[in-house]
């Protein structure tokens, strides 16, 4: 079985957790003798005019290739839209070649992807463009979010009318994509991509978070709870794995508020994370936008330290229903430095959700993962003959 993936990005351009899934994916497809073939198309991270956001018709020519020379069985589309756009899903469709599109954030449901209104509202339903333009975050400016609104409505209608099945990694984020793209499909839950290579009963004096370095994911409000956490536990640090725009204001935070004990260590290797996993105590998840998953999640728990998340995740239930972590209101800093001080203060709370975690992460593992997802290709193709 052949199997094209079509992503914005390259083996070679691991921007985010979309590439690092789709690394492991052909990996383990290639060390487990898969009777899977799977072929990569994705581009280097280029700029594109307005023009080539909504079509850009090389690199739509440069699938159509592809699609010819390889001939898959099934098309496999993860993160699109620009550089890649979805025009070609019509050629593929001519050919009789199902589609499947993973879904890993809210964009096709709101363009700005936050899922927030300007009130700080969580959205529950997303009609009205002029609602989106004027009061859904991110805002930029009037002309901008216009056009992003535009080539989002437009895109989605082709993805709409061409795809077969779909896939998201969260109940919360299937429920959306099922009415607005009517459909049919189902939850497959991110695996584990990191897995331990020792025993994680090691603990060192830090408390972790690792994720890009952008609004959005809340880092400010962490280290502002961490103000108050370090004089109550002096001997505690709060590392701060990644990078990206913010860094220099948090940098600039740490530095006026001498906060000595906190530490930005930069994009760390797969190696790395582990050693940084492993001896943590625990992992901050200050997400404030509202994330389709959350792999930084699942790759604590895998190490079996146990996280404190706000309640934006899309697995918040699961976490909650588990009793493998603790959650809190998003922004809420106060909310968050309880809980912190919770997990520090009391032992057997924190040894508790720890020995909780093994048997959530039953359903997590890659293997099973894998397997599900050989079985939603067996079954596209078999309907399709």
């Amino acid at each position: 079985m052949k199997i094209l993936i079509i992503n914005n990005f390259n083996s070679e351009n691991r921007l985010g957790g979309v590439e690092h899934y789709l690394y492991e994916l052909i990996q383990y497809a290639e060390k487990n003798n898969s009777n899977l073939t799977f072929k990569w198309f994705g581009k280097e991270k280029i700029k594109t005019n307005w023009i080539e956001k909504f079509y850009h018709k090389k690199i739509t020519a440069e699938i159509i290739q592809e699609i010819k020379a390889f001939k898959p069985d099934i098309i496999h589309c993860f993160s699109i839209g620009a550089p890649v756009t979805p025009q070609f899903m019509e050629y593929a469709k001519l050919k009789g070649i199902p589609i499947v599109y993973s879904f890993r954030d809210y964009y096709y449901i709101c363009p700005k992807n936050y899922m927030l209104n300007d009130k700080n509202e969580v959205l529950l339903k997303h009609e009205s463009a002029l609602e989106c333009i004027l009061h859904h975050q991110p805002k930029r400016n009037i002309l901008f979010d216009t056009l992003l609104h535009f080539k989002q409505s437009y895109h989605k209608s082709i993805i709409k009318k061409h795809i077969d099945y779909y896939l998201t990694p969260s109940e919360n984020l299937t429920q959306f994509i099922a009415k607005h793209f009517q459909k049919e499909g189902q939850t497959l839950a991110n695996p584990i991509l990191i897995e331990p290579k020792r025993n994680s009963n090691s603990e060192e004096n830090y408390i972790l978070f690792v994720g890009r370095l952008v609004p959005e994911k809340g880092v400010l409000t962490l280290l502002k709870s961490f103000q108050n956490i370090s004089k109550q536990f002096p001997n505690e640090q709060l590392w701060i794995v990644g990078e990206g725009n913010q860094l220099e204001e948090l940098q600039n935070f740490t530095m006026y508020n001498n906060l000595k004990n906190v530490c930005f260590l930069g994009n760390k290797s797969r190696e790395e994370l582990q050693v940084i996993y492993t001896n943590s105590k625990f992992s901050v998840i200050p997400s404030e936008y509202l994330e389709a998953y959350g792999n930084v999640i699942i790759e604590s728990l895998s190490f079996g330290k146990t996280i404190i998340t706000s309640d934006l995740v899309g697995i918040k239930n699961e976490i909650e229903q588990n009793f493998v972590g603790l959650t809190y209101p998003f922004k809420n800093q106060k909310a968050l430095e309880e809980k912190m001080i919770a997990l520090l203060s009391n032992p057997s709370l924190k040894t508790e959700l720890e020995n909780n975690i093994p048997n959530y992460l039953v359903t997590k593992t890659f293997a099973k993962h894998f397997s599900d997802l050989v079985n939603v290709y067996e079954n596209l193709i078999s309907r399709n003959r």
